[in-house]
């Protein structure tokens, strides 16, 4: 998977900003009052990726717009998610999407997109909300006597509109932190491998096979046959009184079309996650969608991610403790992680994942985790340290490196919650070393075990 590169093209910056302030009402559904915060996340040769916070501080929205003019003519609009944007010359306009148009006082959205530039990449200065300008502090209307009553209710929707199915319509609590014993899983490709071998060979390949790994579950299957792996491999944990940890991989875009690219419709993505979610049995460990927020904006074919993601956070969590991936320690900044987990945000989701199929070490992981958590109030995270023995050497397609810290949960003043097998050691990346992505290379799985420092 590209999740397992470090981010070469993007040299993450200190970010650019700007904030414009409030605008008097001039329409029924104009806001009073309104700050856009614009960003620029990261910044490379002739491209940049840039965030742009909506907040409504006058009377509640029940849609709305954005408008600013680049200040260089060679500034342009590639790609967004999270709003429908389009551009005449150095003019941009962006709307609300249906799910994120209702804005209540003191509200906010946000959105993102990938440009570029030719000469300099100057940050905008004036923007317009629902065409009125933003430009210092709350104006006062005709009198505070009238309130928003005529206003459309606040509180936007979550997940995406279009989905073929309405959904969970129950807002799912938030699973505790997992306990107990993680499960060792008996039925993937490791286990068939050391129960075939005999000898020195077979007490390698036990470092594997005996050890908890999760089970993944895509759209290379039907949903059918997705709800039912989910079911089978769920409902066997949960007999032997185990925890399992699963892994969600079939959003639209997957892996930009690489090693590991496919992807369910952006159609059928909502009814493929409710599918999936009605086969849970017991309570796993949910890792939602590796690379999917590392790889944000980074290729076509996303559709909607964000909202893709909110919705199976909350259908997920009526049954598992999701984690949402958010990449590695080197590939996003801290800044950019936190920004974009944000935007999915943890009205469901219990916590993120760091490290999916990565070589970073446990205790750099850990350091990135912390200081993660700590800018998102506390929230939990997981790393996975299946092939991180020997830390990274700076690419992440079948490099031969070591087996990772045993997988365990954990309980301690950290956020961490849980060391874990995502990835499962001895199943290849991609072609780019031998066997197709996903499938059994035993040499490799030799390597790691030998390698391994246990």
């Amino acid at each position: 998977m590209s999740a397992r590169r470090t981010a070469s093209a993007l040299l993450t910056a200190a970010a650019l900003s700007v904030t414009g302030l409030t605008a008097v009402r001039e329409h029924r559904d104009a806001a009073d009052g309104c700050r856009v915060d614009y960003t620029v996340q990261s910044q490379w040769n002739s491209g940049f990726q840039g965030d742009v916070k909506i907040t409504n501080l006058g009377s509640p929205l029940s849609s709305w717009t954005v408008a600013w003019t680049f200040p260089s003519s060679g500034q342009r609009v590639s790609q967004s998610w999270n709003a429908n944007v389009t551009t005449s010359g150095s003019r941009v306009s962006a709307s609300s999407i249906g799910w994120n148009g209702s804005l209540g006082t003191g509200a906010s959205t946000q959105f993102g997109f990938i440009g570029s530039f030719t000469d300099s990449n100057p940050v905008p200065t004036s923007f317009t909300v629902n065409g009125v300008a933003c430009t210092g502090t709350v104006t006062p209307t005709q009198g505070p006597t009238q309130g928003p009553t005529q206003g459309p209710t606040q509180g936007p929707t979550q997940g995406p509109t279009q989905g073929p199915t309405q959904g969970p319509t129950q807002g799912p609590t938030q699973n505790p932190q997992p306990s107990g014993d993680l499960y060792v899983d008996t039925e993937n490709q490791s286990y068939a491998a050391w129960q075939a071998a005999s000898g020195s060979t077979k007490d390698l390949l036990a470092k594997i096979a005996l050890t908890p790994q999760s089970v993944w579950i895509g759209n290379w299957n039907s949903p059918s046959v997705s709800q039912q792996q989910m079911r089978d491999a769920t409902s066997r944990a949960s007999a032997a009184g185990k925890t399992v940890s699963v892994v969600i991989y079939a959003i639209p875009g997957r892996d930009c079309g690489s090693y590991s690219g496919g992807r369910v419709a952006e159609s059928e993505y909502a009814q493929w996650i409710d599918t999936v979610a009605s086969g849970i049995v017991g309570k796993p460990i949910v890792i939602l969608e590796p690379d999917a927020l590392a790889q944000l904006g980074n290729c076509g074919g996303q559709g909607d991610r964000v909202g893709y993601l909110r919705y199976a956070a909350k259908s997920l969590t009526a049954a598992g403790g999701v984690y949402i991936d958010a990449g590695h320690s080197g590939w996003l900044s801290v800044d950019t992680a936190v920004n974009r987990l944000n935007q999915i945000g943890f009205q469901y989701a219990l916590a993120f994942a760091l490290n999916t199929s990565n070589y970073q070490t446990t205790s750099a992981s850990q350091q990135y985790g912390e200081q993660i958590s700590q800018r998102l109030g506390g929230k939990g995270y997981v790393i996975d340290t299946s092939r991180n023995g020997n830390g990274s050497n700076g690419e992440w397609c079948n490099r031969g490196r070591a087996l990772g810290d045993k997988p365990r949960l954990v309980n301690d003043s950290t956020g961490l919650d849980a060391l874990l097998w995502v990835k499962l050691p001895g199943e290849s990346d991609g072609t780019c070393k031998r066997p197709a992505a996903g499938q059994w290379w035993q040499d490799m799985a030799l390597e790691y075990a030998r390698n391994a420092k246990w």
